[in-house]
């Protein structure tokens, strides 16, 4: 899920400004000591101890921001484009789309775009150690069954559910496919190989809001509510989008959004009313490039700036 729980101590870090409002000095690169540095900032997830995780996609690395705004490179590099599994410091990703966390098991699941497989991130000896589990590496179609069998096209999003469920947002196949004791299937899509059908085009990001999954669809500029096993509705929405590429929940009823054809990142109140967030030079917002995702964190909004290589906040 992309919404985390608050605590007090939280708030009073916030408000004594040990977060900046901006993380990443803008140049790309990657670092993580002052100036932070980051290459395309492209994907959110929860993680644990109040922090947070991004997907930095020119840099093929997943990275840590804690509760103080420090950031850490949990695993990848810059130099280590390619695709191999094993312990972190050999290991290689290429195209990394998506991130999810498994906070009861502590495993840390990636999608990858390019070598069209979900991987698994694990502790092993003190390390993070890296396994395929899903998909034909390198090879992309469509094919469901036996995980190591299974083939995708272009996995953009993962989600991960306490139940063991991961879902995995396909975008090549238009589908939302499941991962569940070692099988492959799909769940929702465009064509007739799906039990429930919809008229999507290019769905990128999902996001949990309570058990549904909202969709956002970059091609249609729509959103989705999926409630799994039962069925899919595209959102009435009071304004259009243009190119929804980002998507979280509140837990409160309400959906936020990262337009990036709009450069902007819309409120919407049930999963109607669309009002845009206030563009300020304080939170940064007057200036997005392209933002490509959104999490709520302890009561604060990220936004992954995509080309400006920065993460930017809003209270809410």
């Amino acid at each position: 899920m992309k919404f985390i729980c608050i605590t007090l101590m939280v708030f009073t870090l916030v408000s004594s400004n040990l977060y900046s409002q901006t993380l990443g000095s803008g140049e790309a690169g990657l670092s993580d000591k002052n100036p932070v540095k980051m290459d395309k900032p492209i994907r959110f997830s929860q993680y644990k101890n109040g922090s947070f995780l991004f997907v930095d996609f020119n840099n093929y690395a997943v990275r840590e921001v804690n509760e103080k705004g420090q950031v850490k490179t949990l695993f990848g590099s810059s130099d280590k484009k390619g695709f191999k599994d094993g312990y972190a410091k050999d290991a290689m990703f290429d195209g990394i789309h998506g991130v999810a966390y498994d906070k009861k098991n502590d495993i840390i699941y990636i999608a990858s775009a390019s070598s069209n497989v979900i991987r698994k991130v694990t502790k092993k000896n003190n390390d993070f150690f890296v396994k395929t589990i899903a998909g034909t590496p390198q090879e992309k179609g469509f094919v469901d069954g036996a995980a190591n069998h299974a083939k995708f096209n272009s996995l953009h999003e993962v989600l991960y559910k306490d139940n063991g469920d991961v879902f995995m947002l396909d975008i090549g196949n238009a589908k939302i496919r499941k991962l569940k004791n070692g099988i492959v299937s799909s769940v929702v899509g465009k064509d007739s190989l799906t039990s429930i059908k919809v008229d999507w085009k290019y769905p990128i990001d999902m996001a949990f809001d309570g058990d549904d999954i909202v969709v956002c669809d970059a091609g249609n500029g729509n959103i989705y509510r999926f409630t799994p096993g039962k069925g899919i509705k595209k959102l009435e929405l009071s304004q259009p989008l243009k190119m929804p590429h980002g998507i979280t929940a509140d837990g409160k009823g309400n959906l936020y959004v990262a337009d990036m054809g709009a450069n902007a990142v819309y409120k919407i109140e049930n999963d109607h009313t669309v009002t845009k967030i206030n563009a300020t030079k304080e939170n940064g917002f007057d200036k997005l490039n392209k933002p490509a995702d959104v999490i709520i964190v302890n009561g604060i909004l990220w936004v992954a700036d995509l080309y400006n290589h920065q993460l930017k906040q809003q209270k809410l």
